[in-house]
């Protein structure tokens, strides 16, 4: 167990500081990303959606049934689109700790996962520079799989997709270093 738990803590550590130059740093996942400024905005949609949840439109009924394909296609035609917004009317304070931890555990987690596939593979990825491929390749897979779904489903923007796409991979490239490092035939 010690030979997973250690290598996937210490790329949970460098996907953590990756992941703050990435978003922080770098500035490059606001591409694409657009900010509603106008206040009275907010308010109407305050007024109107009154329950936190993901909203999308067109898309239900007042009664909460799906509407009729052809009456989905029509006001979908005239616009606007809203493809997926995650929305709570009540507000909350953000704790920023508290999201750093919960990132922090999740990217041990899955750093965690990595190291056992990696283990399970070594025969097959003898050299270093094959095992930390192995480890991007996941994160590509993982990747590609979220978010070109996203842009399939929900219209997110091409730019905005494959930013993120990238920056999975360099993520997962710089852990499997790491876990290549440390995890060895």
């Amino acid at each position: 167990m010690k030979k997973l738990v250690i290598p996937a803590l210490l790329a949970a550590i460098v996907v953590f500081i990756w992941t703050a130059i990435s978003w922080m740093v770098l500035g490059w996942h606001e591409i694409d990303m657009k900010g509603i400024t106008s206040t009275e905005l907010a308010k109407q949609i305050q007024t109107e959606l009154t329950e936190p949840g993901i909203y999308i439109y067109p898309g239900y009924s007042e009664t909460g049934e799906a509407l009729e394909m052809e009456e989905w296609q029509e006001l979908r035609k005239a616009g606007p689109m809203i493809h997926f917004m995650v929305y709570d009317p009540t507000g909350a304070e953000w704790n920023m700790g508290a999201s750093m931890i919960k990132s922090f555990i999740i990217n041990f987690i899955s750093a965690f996962i990595a190291a056992v596939l990696l283990m399970m593979t070594l025969a097959q990825n003898p050299s270093f520079i094959r095992r930390a491929v192995f480890v991007m390749l996941l994160g590509l897979f993982a990747g590609f799989v979220v978010h070109f779904m996203n842009w399939n489903w929900w219209n997110v923007a091409i730019g905005f997709t494959l930013v993120n796409v990238i920056d999975v991979c360099v993520t997962w490239f710089l852990a499997g270093l790491i876990l290549a490092w440390r995890i060895k035939p």
